[in-house]
């Protein structure tokens, strides 16, 4: 990494480009507020390549991660992955307190083969017809099991809704966002018309909705917060990933995109009849290169069912579809 690579977004506040390997999402849009105590607003995966391309960022700028506090936007590996191994004892890693609930505590133990953290995911999928052979083969390459912080580490400080953060001359506002994770949140800049979106908005790549145990409807819950977000004077989006453009417009193409996807979906359902979720998302179009469905990498193909169920369950509580229970199997029906 280059010092040019390192963008100043605001008067001492950095955008600084961590690549993630191999991963379609190509980097992540590390920030770094400067102060007495330093915030740096998320992490990468927890991967050699992504700790040392961001503690090269860090360097280049003269930050010491022993004056730094971190904030995360929400508890996907790529953007919370390092941080329990870069913080310094005594510095604070932030997190929302919903997204805590799903970080700590879950762990990398496994039952059979399968990361507790994913058991309830798991159960559900299994009472949609998937063989536990595929949710293996999937789980042996999602991020989320292999690139996951560090799970020995549990002393997250939980933020709420209008909690505020001081860094430099900056004030950090959290709001509530969720629908990408159930304690996704975003960070008002207070008096600047900066905000830091996490992947709650992305302008060039669509946020990935999924289901989440106990969660009723994460997408619903994610069409709730795109309309609360909306409200905010917004003029220097800083998203998770790749580069920003038009705010509002990004809001309102992102509702149309879901609106598409949701008809897709019921229409897909009501042409099968007697519809399975992996013949729902099969029947589904995808931006990904693969033959067809089957041949889908395994983890796209747990990321694709995962916002199939997001999807399934808009409709059923919006009930436009109804769900049924054969032989302890689930199927739908427009």
């Amino acid at each position: 990494m280059t010092v040019d690579q390192i963008e100043e977004v605001l008067p001492g506040i950095y955008r600084i480009p961590v690549p993630l390997k191999g991963n379609p999402l190509k980097e992540l849009n590390s920030y770094l507020i400067r102060g007495d105590k330093n915030l740096l607003v998320d992490t990468g995966f927890r991967t050699e390549d992504c700790r040392q391309a961001l503690l090269e960022g860090l360097s280049l700028l003269g930050i010491r991660m022993e004056d730094t506090d971190i904030l995360l936007t929400h508890l996907h590996a790529d953007h919370s992955g390092n941080a329990p191994d870069i913080v310094y004892n005594g510095n604070k890693i932030y997190m929302g307190r919903l997204d805590k609930k799903y970080t700590v505590g879950m762990g990398t133990q496994e039952e059979n083969g399968i990361v507790l953290l994913h058991m309830s995911r798991v159960e559900r999928l299994k009472k949609n017809g998937i063989s536990e052979e595929l949710i293996k083969e999937m789980l042996k390459c999602t991020p989320s099991r292999t690139m996951a912080p560090n799970p020995d580490y549990v002393d997250y400080t939980a933020l709420d809704e209008g909690d505020e953060i001081q860094a430099g001359s900056y004030t950090l506002r959290a709001i509530e966002t969720p629908g990408h994770t159930p304690g996704q949140m975003c960070f008002e800049i207070v008096g600047t018309g900066a905000m830091i979106l996490g992947d709650h908005v992305l302008f060039d790549i669509t946020p990935n909705i999924t289901d989440w145990p106990g969660v009723e409807d994460s997408l619903g819950n994610y069409l709730a917060s795109l309309d609360k977000i909306d409200k905010y004077d917004v003029t220097i989006p800083l998203p998770g990933h790749r580069k920003p453009a038009d705010f509002h417009q990004r809001i309102a193409d992102l509702k149309a995109h879901h609106e598409r996807r949701l008809a897709e979906c019921r229409a897909v359902i009501k042409r099968l009849g007697k519809a399975h979720l992996y013949d729902i998302t099969g029947n589904m179009t995808w931006k990904i290169r693969a033959a067809s469905w089957d041949d889908f990498p395994p983890a796209q193909r747990w990321f694709a069912l995962g916002e199939c169920l997001s999807h399934i369950d808009h409709l059923k509580r919006t009930g436009q579809i109804i769900q049924h229970d054969e032989g302890d199997i689930y199927w739908y029906e427009a």
